[in-house]
């Protein structure tokens, strides 16, 4: 099976999906990793173009980590929005995956950062538009709509729901080594920005959803919503790990 991956930002796969992405890299599924921006604002002491080029090698060496392909869109950090260019990356990443599931953040302004509900808007989007013929048509078209998971969004949302609960707890230490290797993001850069440390949140929210669904023996677990907008997929939840 092919599982392609959305994320707005270099880490935000490792933070939200690494370790279903490592079970179904387990049972042999081929990974394509996504990422709509470059990351090019996430220094204090950085130029744009010095940050974005560490944070490109991070997100490649993360991919490198699980055996998966990754795809970089090259959009802006924090101005991406959803204009004919844009759209158009997120069409040729769907046409080059080719995926039988596809895993993004969720729309429809469900946490703080406008990247993460366009990159989600624009993978919905995307999952119908890639198999439109007249649009990329250097391209091939997919043959199927694939569904589409959301992953959690960041911090307390009343309009996320979660369907569907993937036990990690084998492969956490998997996830938390694909998320150190964006290092540039340790240390000073989120205490400084944020004053937390990315590790505790990550390590918290996957201890809180096991929480959530309370199954014995489990610690660690990421929560999935399925995109209930038509074309609904019949059965989607069977492709999870």
């Amino acid at each position: 099976m092919r599982v392609l991956a959305f994320g707005a930002h270099p880490d935000d796969i490792e933070f939200r999906m690494a370790g279903t992405l490592m079970k179904m890299k387990k049972r042999g599924d081929e990974i394509f990793m996504c990422i709509a921006t470059n990351g090019n604002i996430g220094s204090y002491g950085k130029t744009k173009d010095e940050i974005a080029a560490i944070r490109h090698a991070e997100a490649q060496a993360s991919a490198d980590y699980i055996g998966a392909t990754l795809l970089w869109l090259d959009e802006e950090d924090e101005f991406m929005f959803d204009i004919e260019k844009t759209r158009l990356k997120f069409i040729e990443a769907v046409r080059i995956a080719r995926p039988d599931v596809i895993f993004a953040p969720p729309a429809g302004m469900r946490d703080y950062n406008q990247d993460h509900d366009t990159t989600g808007y624009l993978a919905f989007q995307a999952r119908v538009l890639a198999t439109v013929k007249a649009i990329l048509p250097e391209l091939p078209v997919i043959d199927h709509i694939p569904p589409l998971f959301y992953c959690t969004p960041m911090g307390l949302c009343h309009g996320y729901n979660p369907q569907y609960f993937v036990d990690i707890t084998e492969e956490y230490e998997d996830k938390m080594k694909m998320f150190k290797c964006h290092d540039s993001q340790q240390g000073d850069w989120c205490r400084d920005a944020f004053g937390v440390s990315y590790n505790d949140i990550l390590t918290n929210e996957v201890r809180y959803w096991a929480s959530c669904a309370g199954t014995p023996n489990v610690e660690y677990v990421e929560a999935f919503e399925l995109c209930e907008r038509w074309p609904i997929i019949a059965g989607a939840h069977k492709l999870l790990p």
